[in-house]
């Protein structure tokens, strides 16, 4: 650098469009340090062509860098260094606003909602009968991968010879007592003609005949909060308690449906008497 007067923090600040708060922050955080400072008044004072640097600080801390990522970036003359960093927050932005238009979806479906008449599902109570069922059950990151159950399960049942059921049933149960953010607890079944040797993670089951409440869903599972409200309010109005994992049974769904407006799921709660 040449020997061109140091420029204070407040002129620096005001021509940078830095605030002098900032600028002290960046370089507490080796952002961007000052040429000198005084070590009686502790004063910061800066060379003029640090603005070129504090312009390019500004820009990619409004492209959405944090301070520790444009502290990886310093001194902003490494071109490789900065392109890395750029591609990472442009793959991160990419998330953020598919994470922000799943949000504008919820709020515009809860908007919809809001403008039609409350609709009360249909409680039945039932027994459901006895059932041998090729099974997947697995430890998933949330609810929403149930899909990959669903995978295993259809590329495993005919390694393991078995025969999907006329009419066969595609169940989903729940296992965690309670609603989990994630690592849930999830099982996939499909009715088969007959018993079969287990074969890798597809298990020949046998489940009990079981006493359930339930209540069908038409639509997508956005609604499936609903259906979960009618079905707690019976159970409480009939004096009943849940005895068993809660299941889905669906009726119509994404693989073989795919308008969600046409989906059919059957929410099946076990039960017993208080």
């Amino acid at each position: 650098m040449s020997d061109d007067r140091l420029l204070t923090i407040g002129e620096f600040s005001r021509l940078s469009r830095l605030s002098i708060r900032m600028l002290r922050h960046y370089d507490e955080h080796g952002v961007l340090h000052p040429t000198r400072v005084d070590p009686f008044s502790g004063y910061r004072y800066y060379h003029p062509e640090l603005l070129r640097t504090a312009g390019r600080v500004r820009a990619l801390r409004d492209a959405g860098l944090g301070v520790a990522e444009l502290a990886a970036c310093a001194p902003f003359v490494d071109t490789a260094r900065l392109r890395d960093v750029l591609l990472e927050r442009r793959l991160a932005t990419r998330d953020e606003i598919a994470a922000a238009q799943g949000r504008l979806g919820d709020i515009d479906r809860f908007l919809d909602q809001l403008e039609r008449p409350a609709m009360s599902t249909t409680i039945t109570r039932l027994t459901r009968p006895a059932r041998t069922v090729a099974s997947v059950r697995d430890v998933l990151p949330g609810y929403g991968d149930e899909g990959l159950l669903w995978q295993r399960l259809g590329a495993g049942l005919a390694p393991a010879g078995a025969v999907p059921a006329p009419q066969a049933e595609a169940v989903a149960v729940f296992h965690d007592p309670e609603f989990v953010e994630h690592d849930a607890d999830v099982e996939v079944q499909l009715d088969v003609l007959a018993p079969f040797e287990d074969a890798g993670a597809v298990r020949c089951v046998q489940v009990p005949a079981v006493d359930v409440v339930t209540g069908e869903l038409h639509g997508s599972y956005e609604g499936m909060a609903g259906v979960m409200a009618d079905l707690g309010a019976w159970l409480a109005g009939h004096g009943l308690r849940e005895a068993g994992p809660m299941f889905n049974v669906y009726l119509v769904g994404p693989t073989t449906e795919p308008d969600p407006a046409r989906w059919v799921t059957r929410v099946c709660l076990p039960v017993a008497a208080v």
